[in-house]
């Protein structure tokens, strides 16, 4: 990693999640160091990425907490700033204690907690935590020899170990969209609440969750298994690799309040948008839209991710009709030839674009971009979400990439953002 030192520690309860979360960072061109219990970092360790293995899953919680604090007082001395509690991710260990040796330090507004790891079947929905959809206490982790796990619910068990506040973001945040999840973070902190949990069951809950609580403090506990680690790098820009991630590109050519509702959480959650005014190019021709094709080609090209839009402004709907109709043309033959110009400008960026995929939300628009690229047909691999299938097609030139499409006035406010997350992914 470029001209960036001491990213993170991570303090972790045993040497095998230490490796486990480690992996995570590296895969990402993060330098990263794993200490056994009772090792100090050198002085001249160029890890990125240090952590510490305390070794206190399975011992006394007063320990477990002495141990952590001293963890922590090196990991200052080694000029760290940002901090990560690696937690199991079926719970087992002192938990809510080692999150609370941390808060106690004064280092943190709060502790972000999400648990889950849904490559490995652990997720947490409702606030219970599962382990191949059972709840952990109803499984063999809760006869552990070590450190059996009785308590399913996650909010409680954190209350319960730490004595602090907790509050969850359960499935309507989650399904409600960054804007959701951000009025109830506030209002918990506001309230007094120092660990936020949160639930997790499907990888895009991590990104989510995780980069909307990112931009609420700077001062962030990050707790968690493997799973939210993997998505921390992206969020800071630690690396030259996710920094040019390739963009996802949104066509959003329906004009119903639901979209537009939709392209405000994508602009909110990082992409740019290009609204056309599609009076200007009226009546159509390819060679008029040329300049405009170039800047946004330069846009994608940069690594940004766009939404393509033609009503995102309500009043710009009334001025294309208008424009239209001085020329002749009827309502329904303006919508058509948006549509055409759409599909124009899609194909063209597909064609010359490395893209991580398309997303086209309304069905003339989904219609015109398809044919335009000489599309005959979309294989459905997934849901994204309710109603909303992740696909591949191939076009006239043989290109095959992801594309995932949306009935213009249907969904909820997240739902395009989640769709982008998903195309990166």
């Amino acid at each position: 990693m470029k001209n960036q030192r001491k990213a993170m520690a991570v303090i972790a309860d045993d040497l095998t999640g230490a490796n486990d979360t480690g992996l995570q960072f590296s895969r990402y061109g993060l330098c990263t160091e794993v200490l056994l219990e009772g090792a100090e970092p050198g002085p001249a360790s160029a890890a990125d990425i240090v952590i510490w293995d305390t070794n206190s899953r399975a011992i006394d919680g007063q320990a477990a907490y002495d141990k952590v604090q001293a963890a922590v007082r090196q990991a200052q001395q080694a000029g760290f700033t940002r901090y990560y509690k690696k937690l199991d991710s079926t719970l087992r260990g002192n938990v809510g204690i080692e999150i609370k040796a941390i808060l106690d330090m004064g280092l943190h507004d709060f502790a972000f907690v999400l648990p889950a790891f849904v490559q490995t079947g652990r997720t947490t929905v409702g606030g219970n935590h599962l382990v191949q959809g059972v709840p952990v206490e109803a499984t063999e982790i809760a006869r552990d020899p070590k450190c059996p796990v009785t308590e399913s619910c996650l909010p409680a068990l954190l209350q319960r170990q730490s004595g602090l506040q907790v509050a969850h973001i359960g499935i309507a945040e989650l399904t409600g969209g960054p804007a959701v999840i951000d009025a109830f973070v506030r209002r918990a902190l506001a309230a007094g609440c120092r660990i936020i949990s949160c639930d997790g069951w499907a990888d895009e809950h991590f990104d989510l969750a995780a980069r909307t609580v990112a931009g609420i403090s700077s001062q962030v506990l990050w707790a968690g298994s493997a799973g939210l680690a993997d998505c921390l790098p992206a969020i800071f820009n630690w690396n030259d690799k996710v920094r040019e991630q390739t963009p996802a590109l949104v066509i959003a050519g329906s004009v119903s309040s639901v979209t537009r509702e939709q392209i405000a959480e994508l602009l909110a959650g990082g992409c740019e948008l290009v609204e056309i005014e599609v009076a200007k190019y009226l009546p159509w021709q390819e060679q008029s839209a040329l300049p405009l094709l170039a800047a946004i080609s330069k846009k994608l090209a940069q690594g940004t991710c766009l939404v393509i839009a033609t009503g995102y402004q309500p009043a710009a709907v009334e001025q294309t009709k208008a424009a239209g109709a001085k020329l002749g043309f009827s309502a329904v033959e303006v919508s058509e030839i948006t549509a055409t110009m759409l599909g124009w400008i899609g194909a063209q960026l597909v064609n010359s674009q490395k893209l991580a995929g398309i997303v086209l939300t309304g069905g003339d628009t989904a219609v015109a971009v398809c044919r335009a690229l000489g599309v005959t047909g979309i294989r459905i691999l997934e849901e994204v979400t309710t109603a909303i299938p992740l696909g591949t097609m191939t076009t006239r030139e043989g290109k095959t990439l992801q594309v995932i499409t949306k009935a213009g006035a249907f969904g909820k406010p997240g739902d395009l953002l989640q769709a982008v997350r998903k195309l990166q992914q």
